[in-house]
């Protein structure tokens, strides 16, 4: 009989590690020790790497859609939010960055986008057209945050191969952000130059 407290921290363990190392520098045997089971137990819960990332997968939408609940939650200030939840749920965060690193693998590309849809549904894409005062229709709009989001991810990932990384995610989503105005002033600038 299986022992769900066991699959749970196979799970949680590699959720973690997948989060650090990405799918390319994920191994099965660095996973065993880091959880503290054998890799046996492995087999026995798991038919190999490629299932326990579908599995890993799934979990991250789980993941996703609690972080897009909790950081629209907080109505008053959703920015704030976002940055507050980007901060208590870092290893969702690094977990998402490496799927948009390893967006080449379709499956991994499939799901970052899967996880901004459901952002969308929570309300992330009302924030983001609103806070830049972006006059867009919906699909429009989606693919401006997809701009904004890769241009984010990219800054975090960097970010995250310094020797000595920063202790959070907040200064660089500020910075982007500020970023994005300066990207959207200029352009509107230049629109309205040529009218």
């Amino acid at each position: 009989m299986k022992n769900h407290n066991t699959y749970e921290k196979w799970i949680e363990a590699g959720y973690a590690h997948f989060a650090r190392v990405g799918p390319d520098g994920f191994s099965i045997k660095e996973l065993s020790e880091i959880a503290g089971l054998s890799r046996t137990s492995f087999n026995y819960y798991f038919d190999g790497k490629e299932e326990f990332f579908d599995i890993l997968l799934e979990h991250h939408m789980n993941v996703v859609d609690t972080f897009g609940k909790k950081a629209m939650s907080r109505k008053s200030n959703p920015t704030q939010g976002l940055a507050l939840t980007m901060e208590k749920m870092q290893t969702g965060v690094m977990f998402h960055i490496q799927l948009f690193n390893s967006r080449k693998v379709d499956k991994f590309n499939k799901a970052y986008l899967k996880g901004h849809e459901l952002n969308y549904k929570n309300g992330i894409l009302d924030w983001f057209t609103a806070f830049f005062e972006l006059n867009l229709n919906r699909e429009e709009a989606k693919r401006a945050y997809l701009i904004f989001v890769d241009v984010l991810n990219t800054r975090f990932s960097i970010m995250l191969r310094q020797p000595i990384a920063p202790s959070g995610f907040t200064p660089a989503f500020f910075e982007v952000i500020n970023d994005f105005k300066l990207l959207l002033r200029s352009y509107k600038s230049r629109e309205n130059s040529h009218i």
